[in-house]
């Protein structure tokens, strides 16, 4: 989902700056108004309509009383309106609008790569605006939830893969500002410190709703693999390998009837690559006891072969 990566980064940014103004975000097809005030996004506007009317919202919420109630003048709000003549609360009308908003935003983030344009000033696009929005990581979190819990749980998992996973600074600004479960609390230690799918998946005890936020994280670029360094893929293949109890050879890449030379040989030049030095303090804790754990079965595999 680069297009969501991309739109995520901008109001991060703009969250950072406190900025306010219009923020225009266009694409083929779809075009968005989002008013940005103090860096909180408080107001969306999408075109084409997708007939996401508030008072609808309010009864789909049980929100909005019987009987007649006439209709708003000309220019007065609905929300507004609704609260005055009392066929809803200003509490209803305000939960209302902020899952209306974040039903928006996970529209906007299904979109190809779009281009972005910030007008500073007001941050009036026509349409009510929240008086306390959330916080921009939060109002992102929702919207990737509202569009990951449409994923079905087969199609999601493998996606993921089995690789090592941990939050880059995106990631790190999103769930950091955001309110989580505890099931998918229970996940931020190890994707801090990197961790394989199903050991973030166990922590998190096989939750439903703590797989799809990973998966949404992951599509975004908030959550993934460490940083490429050398090396890298080779360990990922010896683990492998170690997984499926491999021959002694095998992990060396060696024929069946190697000589101790040759073992010496393929034992210094895989450790070039997979030794933990290689690697270095900074790298994840998964990484550096993966390392560990291949240099430990290249040694036993050497010596096997003498």
């Amino acid at each position: 989902m680069p297009g969501a990566a991309a739109l995520v980064r901008g109001l991060l940014v703009l969250a950072r700056s406190g900025r306010s103004g219009v923020l225009d975000v266009a694409t083929h097809g779809v075009k968005a108004r989002v008013g940005v005030r103090g860096g909180r996004v408080v107001a969306m506007r999408v075109l084409p309509d997708d007939g996401d009317f508030l008072g609808d919202a309010l009864r789909r919420m049980g929100a909005w009383g019987a009987g007649e109630r006439g209709a708003p003048a000309l220019g007065e709000p609905f929300g507004a309106w609704a609260s005055r003549v009392g066929a809803s609360s200003a509490a209803a009308v305000s939960h209302a609008l902020r899952k209306q908003l974040e039903r928006r935003m996970a529209r906007l983030l299904g979109i190809d790569p779009p281009e972005l344009r910030l007008t500073p000033g007001s941050a009036d696009v026509g349409v009510p605006a929240l008086e306390e929005p959330p916080r921009t990581a939060e109002l992102v979190v929702a919207a990737l939830r509202d569009r990951a819990r449409r994923v079905p749980l087969a199609w999601a998992r493998p996606r993921l893969g089995e690789a090592v996973l941990v939050l880059p600074p995106l990631g790190k600004e999103l769930v950091t500002d955001a309110v989580l479960w505890p099931e998918e609390a229970a996940m931020l230690g190890l994707l801090e410190r990197g961790a394989p799918t199903d050991a973030l998946l166990q922590a998190a005890r096989g939750s439903a709703r703590a797989l799809r936020l990973l998966y949404a994280l992951r599509e975004v670029g908030a959550c993934a693999h460490p940083e490429p360094r050398r090396g890298y893929a080779t360990l990922l293949a010896k683990t492998r390998q170690l997984r499926k109890a491999a021959r002694a050879a095998e992990l060396l890449e060696l024929p069946d009837g190697a000589s101790p030379g040759e073992a010496r040989k393929a034992l210094r030049k895989l450790a070039a690559a997979v030794h933990p030095d290689r690697f270095g303090t900074s790298a994840p804790a998964a990484i550096r006891s993966a390392s560990h754990e291949v240099m430990t079965a290249l040694v036993r595999a050497q010596r096997d072969l003498r």
